[in-house]
């Protein structure tokens, strides 16, 4: 048997392997040309980690690269890109022992933000290098999994507008939402929870497992991304001169604080909308779902790399 300090010495020397997943579409600079630059720069020379980089060609690939990436017993699945990213290959990773590791590069970065990962790419550079693994919980609608957030209402009509706008960032997100609120039509949905029947036409429903849906817009404060919960929030109709005023309340974390909010926490929850189809959101993704939509939370089945204590 080997001395202790020997294994501890040999421990040390084990290379980590990392893959990097870069979306060479996502945020405000299209380039990654520099991230992968940077990348090299930290990690060519570094004695205890391996690494590759692959960058994503369609919809889809992310989840497919992570996968196989956590069948071949990588350690780290790094996204590099958006909540969209994230969310891809988050989802290739779940119940995986693979530990998902981030480099923010969206227009939100909301999950990054809910879990304090650095916006800027060297800190978090450092973060995938000398952070700690925190295991925490994921939700799932439907057949589609959510780390941060996912919903019904206006949020996810404005992301459809928002993915075809054809510009990123925090401005168009703003001018697409003011303009499209004098448009919504607002839609009946009906939800089932902790025993109970709940009949709504509301501006939006979001179900969080994170406190925020990006750019500091605070939804769920109450959120915490491992107690086995998710939080449903419900922003009833409110006029557009009443949510001008209140609309500070979203980035305060005041937002409970609003009459037309309700807060609910859930482990599931069933939402029947009144039409036959319609857009949902997982992260700030729309998708097309049907009438029926069952959520629930999968208790600690996703590993992330997150700052520690140095």
């Amino acid at each position: 048997m080997l001395p202790f300090f020997l294994v501890w010495i040999l421990s040390l020397m084990e290379k980590r392997t990392f893959l990097f997943i870069l979306n060479p579409i996502s945020g405000i600079r299209k380039n990654k040309k520099s991230v992968e630059d940077i990348i090299h720069k930290e990690f060519k020379q570094h004695s205890t980690i391996d690494y590759q980089i692959q960058y994503t060609e369609f919809p889809g690939h992310a989840s497919q690269l992570a996968k196989e990436a956590a069948r071949q017993n990588v350690n780290v699945v790094v996204a590099v890109g958006g909540d969209g990213t994230m969310n891809e290959v988050a989802s290739g990773l779940v119940g995986s022992n693979a530990a998902l590791g981030l480099i923010p590069q969206g227009s939100g970065n909301g999950y990054a933000r809910s879990l304090k990962i650095p916006l800027i790419t060297f800190p978090a550079l450092h973060t995938l290098q000398y952070g700690k693994i925190r295991t925490v919980d994921v939700g799932k609608i439907n057949d589609y999994y959510f780390f941060g957030v996912a919903g019904v209402g206006f949020d996810a009509y404005i992301g459809a507008q928002f993915q075809e706008f054809g510009f990123r960032g925090p401005l168009p997100y703003f001018y697409i939402g003011v303009r499209e609120y004098f448009r919504y039509r607002y839609e009946g949905f009906t939800l089932k929870f902790n025993g109970q029947i709940l009949d709504v036409h509301p501006l939006l429903i979001t179900v969080a497992n994170t406190i925020q849906y990006g750019m500091r817009a605070t939804i769920a404060p109450m959120a915490k991304v491992d107690d086995g919960i998710l939080e449903l929030c419900i922003l009833n109709k409110i006029n557009v001169f009443k949510a001008a005023l209140q609309l500070r309340r979203l980035f305060d974390g005041s937002i409970e604080k609003v009459r037309e909010y309700q807060h609910f926490s859930v482990n599931e929850l069933e939402i029947i909308r009144e039409n036959d189809k319609g857009i949902f959101h997982t992260d700030g993704e729309p998708r097309m779902g049907p009438k029926k939509l069952k959520i629930n939370i999968l208790p600690k089945k996703l590993k992330v790399l997150v700052p520690g204590d140095r």
